[in-house]
């Protein structure tokens, strides 16, 4: 239970820094959206292989192997850091996808929606079994006259090395006005 209570109060502290844009104490999630994100390489400490960034933060390898997935265009590399019962939510549009095809399903429909999104990692860290990622979730809406570029936090609870559930924050209002869309636009069906 105790495990549990952490893991809302941590997505709880995430959701409101992801719609305020603000920045936790210790500055281990900050916003950034004026600096450019730095690029990570692959480094190995110990037995855990873990990222870097530039300016030498090392972040849990999970946040870079899940933001990386989200630039190859095969839907199955996220959804294979997932584990079989896992659930994905994105908390700005209210949308839940189960499993390991629900997650393919989302990125795929992003993917279509957004030909070109991005989610390029700034910062990350662990906490237990929980990761928080930080960065730019970027692209261009399938006909928007413009793109965006905007702040995202996305909080990862894991299972051993898989993602159990994953719930994204990020301010929906902020994508359409950069895009050049008006705020009661919708997506195209069918």
């Amino acid at each position: 239970m105790k495990r549990l209570i952490n893991a809302r109060g941590l997505t709880a502290a995430v959701a409101a820094l992801a719609m305020t844009g603000g920045t936790l104490a210790a500055g281990a999630v900050a916003s950034s959206a004026s600096t450019p994100a730095p690029r990570a390489a692959s480094a190995v400490a110990g037995d855990e292989r873990v990222a870097h960034l530039e300016r030498g933060h090392a972040v849990p390898s999970i946040a870079k192997r899940w933001t990386d997935a989200w630039t190859t265009p095969d839907t199955q590399d996220l959804a294979r850091l997932y584990t079989r019962d896992a659930v994905y939510t994105d908390h700005t549009l209210g949308l839940v996808f189960h499993g390991r095809k629900g997650v393919a399903q989302w990125e795929a429909g992003s993917r279509q929606l957004i030909p070109d999104v991005e989610y390029v990692l700034q910062s990350a860290f662990r906490g237990g079994d929980s990761v928080v990622v930080q960065g730019l979730f970027r692209g261009r809406i399938a006909g928007a006259p413009k793109p965006f570029s905007i702040p995202i936090a996305t909080v990862l609870h894991l299972r051993g090395n898989l993602v159990q559930s994953s719930y994204d924050y990020y301010n929906r209002q902020d994508v359409l006005v950069q895009s050049g869309l008006p705020l009661d636009w919708k997506p195209p069906t069918g």
